[in-house]
């Protein structure tokens, strides 16, 4: 979905889409998490777009059902995302030196960078904004519980439904030494 920076009123702008009703946004959904976003699932954003001069701020929450794999016991969960986000949309810079003369001067990149984008011409794109927040916010390791026990490394049994009968193997006793090891802080 694109949006005109100049159609943005002064007093700013708000914005509400959902899965059930708008198709663009289901698309983005399901193009954003993959497989992991199933077609019954439910999503939706709010929004609040607020042009000053050129640059336009934008903060919102994006609230979304998904089903991960959890990466302990490998089952497809059930799962909620809510991702509040602030970012800061300025125009693209207007020549090759004035980026390399700015890109001179660039340190490690710190929490600010992550809130500020550059757009084009007169609009940007908010399907790719609200992509960017989605992909940022997957858990690169997903838990179906905290406490999840996963499986066994022997057999492959998934601890958290069923006891392991295998057998477990005396520790090495050349390590005995190092547990006995204390360290004074």
């Amino acid at each position: 979905m694109e949006i005109i920076i100049r159609d943005i009123p002064e007093e700013g702008q708000d914005l509400h889409f959902d899965s059930q009703s708008e198709g663009w946004f289901r698309e983005l959904m399901t193009d954003a998490f993959l497989d992991l976003y199933k077609k019954g699932d439910k999503a939706s954003v709010n929004l609040h777009l607020l042009r000053t001069g050129p640059n336009v701020d934008c903060r919102g929450v994006l609230q979304s059902d998904y089903h991960p794999t959890c990466c302990r016991c490998l089952e497809v969960f059930e799962a909620r995302l809510d991702i509040p986000f602030h970012l800061t949309l300025a125009p693209l810079y207007e020549s090759d030196r004035q980026l390399k003369t700015e890109s001179e001067d660039e340190d490690d990149l710190v929490m600010e960078d992550l809130e500020f984008a550059y757009y084009e011409g007169d609009r940007f794109n908010l399907g790719n904004v609200l992509r960017e927040q989605i992909i940022l916010a997957i858990p690169m390791q997903p838990l179906c519980f905290d406490a999840c026990r996963g499986l066994c490394q022997r057999c492959g049994v998934d601890l958290n439904k069923n006891p392991c009968d295998c057998k477990r193997e005396e520790e090495d006793p050349r390590w005995e030494t190092l547990k006995a090891f204390k360290t004074k802080i």
